[in-house]
């Protein structure tokens, strides 16, 4: 009975979809406002049926009711309350369903935030039609409420590699920011649509293009800590086709996020950044078709459906359409300026955006080899991650040193002289520390990006000061300057937590070592300068799992470390790739980090560890917590 409503709740939504999205062309096409009311009713009865069919789903899923195969697929009985609501995106119709609601949601939004009224019709036209073909895909091809003839008395359950903290959000924060890519990418088609001439797409969207990257941002993080501490391999990214796929929408979104202040501020470069929109909304809708669809494999991805076909037809219809009307409407949208000066703040954002488009190509490349080497020879040949390092290292550099130059540089030209003078004392005080570090570090990578994060560091350090200084003579109080600069000072804020991740990264991956080692119990080594002593080992079990345990101790310069790896053998398989898996045992402090994992226990009753001892891996954690702080400060605090 409920799934049936389930189903008619979707269908109905889908047809609501059908006349909004007619409601809306004909509305803009005859000037008729009552026909673009019926359009903004239809997605506020969109919401609402889309709303009840997800919270009906969540109580399924929350009641284990296994007469529904989607629930019967992804929970179990002993699956805990909380991982059977995360079940709700673990599978490929609860996350379409969810992906629906959530651009519902934004699209309710869209209707409450009164952008000038032309633009505002078209806008909300696309978004509505973006999501009648999500809504289509849930209702006639992957529908989360089918039913099964045949109950069982259990699920199949949730892979236990899912089943952590990091996992049962990260799906979740992608989406959002996924889905909020699609307001943008409305605004800027509506504006051609609309033949707006004036940059209101830009300044209308720029909260929903902030709000996109932070959630890009964390979930991108979330994922990485994930695979940290799920995965067991003692790292944080592999340059996996679903991960890169998440990358890539970022990376052409903070490219767009850099070029659009042209446009804000002197109406530059307004062709490039409703190209920039355009790539960041494709790369959302690649990468959710690549997930899906079962070309590649990966621990991220879902299995392979009938869902991709769909796909294809609709990224190759919104991509010509979309190219169609741009190239149509050229002149209207061209820039009512040009760049003057090759030293100026506009072409330096240019370049900005082609060494993160360089990124992005690179990525791209790289994750669709495997399936461009098996059309052609009939093998997937993968693309590892030396492949990504050796290329995008060099483009990292000159970002950072953009980094450091472009905040600085004067919107229309600026004076050579002047500008070298200006980061003169920086640079030498930047080769000092460079120098110092020499001591310390011998990698010339890990020496190279020292000095362009001390410099960008030391010039950011030297801008506010001197702003401060400036604004303070001119009798306003700290609070204020702060609220007068809030912008620009969290550019420096996101830009500062963006080094240390940079730094976090390379000092990581130059200096991690990896060590394997065979301990019996009460038995001690000495592995690199480390002392490790297996304690004990013990044994639980659980309505799910057998779990076998190893107390240890670390020793590290006088310092001990009491570390508890496991291994857990799952009871049934259940809807699980793998019945074994690790929890590793981390013991994290600000310099590095202590990272053992059980591998096995051998016949002889010894037992098989593995490892990782990875230096200041903590700066990627917090400068990242530090560069989405100052996006989620942005976005408080950027005026209307």
């Amino acid at each position: 009975m409920l799934n049936n409503i389930g189903e008619t709740l979707l269908f109905i939504s889908f047809l609501c979809g059908l006349v909004g999205i007619g409601s809306f062309s004909l509305g803009a096409l005859k000037k008729d406002d009552a026909l673009v009311a019926v359009g903004e009713r239809s997605i506020v009865v969109i919401f609402s049926l889309l709303t009840s069919g997800v919270l009906l789903l969540i109580y399924l899923l929350a009641t284990k009711d296994y007469s529904n195969a989607y629930v019967a697929k992804n929970v179990s009985n002993d699956l805990s309350f909380i991982y059977s609501i995360a079940s709700l995106w673990a599978g490929q119709e609860g996350s379409l369903l969810l992906w629906s609601w959530i651009l519902s949601t934004y699209t309710l939004a869209l209707k409450y935030s009164k952008p000038y009224k032309t633009l505002l019709c078209s806008t909300q036209g696309i978004t509505l039609f973006i999501l009648t073909f999500f809504v289509f895909l849930i209702v006639f091809i992957e529908s989360p409420f089918e039913v099964l003839k045949d109950v069982p008395i259990n699920g199949r359950g949730l892979n236990p590699i899912l089943q952590n903290f990091y996992m049962a959000i990260h799906p979740l924060t992608l989406y959002v920011g996924y889905i909020a890519l699609t307001i943008p990418f409305a605004f800027a088609l509506g504006s051609i649509l609309s033949k707006d001439k004036t940059d209101n797409w830009v300044t209308r969207s720029k909260k929903w293009t902030y709000f996109s990257w932070i959630f890009l941002s964390t979930g991108l993080l979330l994922g990485s800590r994930w695979a940290y501490l799920e995965l067991g391999w003692g790292g944080y990214w592999a340059w996996d086709p679903v991960e890169n796929v998440a990358l890539m929408p970022w990376l052409a979104l903070t490219a767009f996020l850099h070029s659009s202040m042209a446009q804000e501020m002197r109406s530059l470069l307004r062709r490039w950044n409703i190209c920039l929109i355009f790539l960041a909304f494709f790369l959302s809708i690649f990468g959710t078709f690549i997930t899906r669809s079962g070309l590649i494999s990966s621990v991220h991805s879902f299995a392979q459906s009938s869902i991709g076909p769909y796909f294809i037809v609709f990224i190759i219809f919104i991509v010509l359409f979309s190219l169609f009307i741009y190239q149509k409407n050229k002149k209207i949208i061209s820039s009512e300026e040009d760049i003057v000066s090759l030293l100026s703040k506009e072409n330096f954002l240019i370049f900005n955006n082609i060494f993160f488009l360089i990124i992005t190509l690179t990525v791209f490349l790289g994750t669709v080899f495997p399936i461009i080497s098996e059309a052609i020879t009939g093998e997937k040949i993968l693309v590892g991650p030396t492949f990504y390092d050796l290329v995008n290292f060099p483009n990292v550099l000159l970002l950072m040193s953009l980094m450091s130059v472009a905040p600085i540089i004067p919107w229309k030209s600026a004076k050579l002289i002047t500008l070298l003078n200006y980061i003169l004392k920086p640079i030498l005080v930047s080769a000092a520390l460079t120098i110092l570090f020499g001591f310390i570090f011998s990698s010339i990578k890990v020496l190279l990006v020292l000095f362009l994060s001390s410099f960008v560091t030391i010039v950011i350090l030297q801008d506010l000061f001197i702003d401060f200084k400036m604004q303070l003579s001119r009798g306003l109080r700290f609070n204020e300057i702060l609220d007068k600069k809030s912008r620009r000072y969290c550019a420096f804020l996101i830009h500062f937590g963006i080094i240390l991740l940079i730094v976090g990264i390379t000092l990581s991956s130059v200096y991690g070592t990896k060590s394997d080692f065979i301990l019996s119990k009460g038995e001690s080594s000495v592995i690199s300068k480390y002392k490790i002593e297996l304690v004990d080992t013990y044994r639980k079990e659980s309505e799910a799992k057998s779990i076998l345990g190893a107390k240890l101790i670390l020793f590290d310069q006088g310092k001990a470390f009491t570390l508890f790896p496991e291994q857990n053998i799952y009871k049934y398989e259940g809807n699980r790739s793998i019945n074994k898996e690790t929890e590793v045992a981390i013991y994290n402090t600000l310099r590095k980090d202590y990272y053992i994992i059980l591998i096995d226990e051998l016949e002889d009753g010894r037992f098989n560890f593995k490892m990782y001892i990875n230096p200041w891996v903590s700066l990627l954690w917090i400068g990242s917590l530090i560069s989405i702080f100052g996006g989620i400060v942005i976005i408080m605090k950027r005026k209307k």
